[in-house]
């Protein structure tokens, strides 16, 4: 089991998520998970958690993005992963964080609950998150080598997820369902709209 109490642990989980990163995904993936892991561990100051441990979730969050077909359907037989038809269908869109999540416990060794659901949920949500999946859920869309898109609205999302982490990740949640409905008109996951209306709920009443 690792744990990351331990700073020579820890940093050397880093330099080992460093090495697989630039190995085994791209250029710009690679960047895009170092401006995660950075996003995680300022979010992580600003409300009170372990930065150690978001900026380890946040390194990670992505680290099956670069699985293929074959390789994704190898994790989820050998770890009995439930995946949705509709979720093979496009591709590792939505999979990566799944598998992702056990991959991260196996060839890291980290046997950490809130780390594993930290990636298997960033890309979906879910309702009644922990602080550390808000955390990540949020800065894979905020993080700062993320291009402003018709998605989401980064100059609003941005500073609300300093002010109010629960409304921006209803805010996050209901941009992701509506403009995949609206715009792609295609398969939206059910943890995307149970997300944002539990957040709105949430949120609503104060």
């Amino acid at each position: 089991m690792n744990t990351i109490n331990d700073m020579d642990n820890y940093s050397d989980l880093i330099i080992r998520a460093d090495e697989y990163m630039r190995k085994n995904l791209s250029a710009h993936r690679a960047l895009h998970i170092r401006g995660v892991a950075i996003e995680s561990r300022r979010m992580a100051l600003r409300y009170g958690y372990d930065p150690r441990r978001a900026y380890l979730a946040g390194y990670l969050h992505d680290c099956a993005k670069g699985f293929s077909r074959i390789e994704n359907e190898k994790y989820a037989v050998k770890y009995n992963i439930s995946i949705p038809e509709e979720e093979w269908s496009l591709g590792n869109a939505l999979i990566h964080s799944k598998v992702g999540a056990y991959f991260a416990k196996e060839y890291f060794g980290i046997d950490d609950k809130e780390i594993f659901d930290a990636i298997y949920y960033h890309t979906t949500g879910r309702p009644d998150m922990t602080l550390l999946e808000k955390i990540v859920f949020c800065a894979d869309f905020i993080e700062p080598m993320r291009d402003q898109d018709s998605a989401v609205p980064l100059d609003i999302l941005r500073p609300l997820a300093y002010e109010d982490l629960d409304k921006a990740v209803c805010e996050i949640s209901f941009c992701v369902y509506d403009y995949i409905t609206k715009v792609q008109k295609g398969y939206v996951c059910p943890d995307t709209k149970l997300t944002y209306d539990y957040y709105l709920r949430k949120t609503s009443g104060r």
